[in-house]
């Protein structure tokens, strides 16, 4: 890709790093990554690994804005977290430097507060959001081990809803009887159907949990099934969960196969505008866009 870069962008996840060269606009010129995630990471690693990932590019004495996990508490430098309603504005001025680190900008998480009292936390789908297009009061779905439920009105995050329905689908898989003999997830589309449908008409998630190994026992789902009937449990106790929102237009942002099972589940659940969004690309326009802004 042609141009020249205008900003180094890094979106510092739990589990993985991304260092990216950005032009003017948030075109990505080049990517690299790495699986120093900032989960593992003590406060005074993150400058060495940025070091390392970015080699050359940091000698061009280009700004650095850094989104997601870098500015969690224990980190490369605690960020407070910007209040809703939060734009890109709103993030622009409470960016802040690591000690160690002058030249690097890091990007605040967004919070939701209720009666005075924190209610909900997001770190890094605040900048994929400013990265977006969305269409005007859009729901954007991030789907993960945390998903995000976020509302937004005009570009800005209006409120959100956190959901663990990947870290709880990996936990039932790992530490309960319901994940004996289960085979990987991503090989039955019609039991994930079902298991969507199951939630969707039964409320009571813990209870319709059961039905995996009722469903087993009887004979109806086998072991290269369970897993994806699972996940259709969880996904659709999630959208029934939101289905106040099924007039909205929906923007779902994330892995592209995860995206793609959101999609199927929330027809099902009568979401009929439903649009999917590349993360990666929106995270670097949100980085640039929130360095603009900062830089103004």
């Amino acid at each position: 890709m042609s141009g020249q870069a205008r900003l180094i962008g890094v979106d510092w996840g739990t589990s993985n790093l991304r260092v990216m060269r950005i032009a003017e606009g948030g075109a990505v010129l080049d990517s690299r990554f790495d699986p120093r995630g900032a989960g593992g990471l003590s406060p005074d690693q993150f400058r060495p690994v940025l070091e390392q990932v970015a080699g050359g590019w940091l000698t061009d004495g280009l700004p650095v804005m850094v989104g997601g996990m870098a500015g969690a508490r224990g980190k490369w430098r605690e960020m407070a977290y910007a209040p809703c309603p939060a734009g890109i504005a709103e993030l622009a001025r409470a960016v802040e430097r690591p000690d160690d680190a002058p030249f690097v900008a890091l990007v605040p998480g967004v919070a939701a507060c209720r009666d005075g009292r924190l209610h909900d936390v997001m770190r890094g789908e605040e900048t994929q959001v400013m990265g977006l297009d969305a269409p005007a009061d859009a729901v954007v779905v991030a789907p993960g081990t945390h998903s995000k439920w976020i509302e937004t009105q005009a570009g800005w995050i209006v409120d959100f809803r956190t959901f663990m329905t990947g870290e709880l689908f990996a936990a039932i898989r790992k530490g309960t009887i319901l994940g004996v003999g289960m085979d990987e997830p991503g090989v039955d589309d019609d039991a994930f159907s079902d298991g969507v449908q199951r939630a969707l008409a039964d409320p009571a998630i813990t209870a319709a949990l059961f039905s995996v190994r009722i469903e087993s026992l009887a004979g109806r789902l086998p072991a290269t099934a369970a897993a994806d009937y699972l996940s259709g449990l969880l996904i659709g106790a999630e959208i029934a969960a939101q289905s106040d929102m099924a007039a909205r237009p929906v923007v779902l942002i994330g892995a592209e196969a995860l995206c793609r099972r959101y999609a199927a589940a929330l027809a099902l659940g009568g979401f009929s505008d439903v649009r999917t969004a590349d993360g990666a690309a929106a995270t670097a326009r949100g980085l640039w866009r929130i360095h603009e802004a900062a830089s103004a």
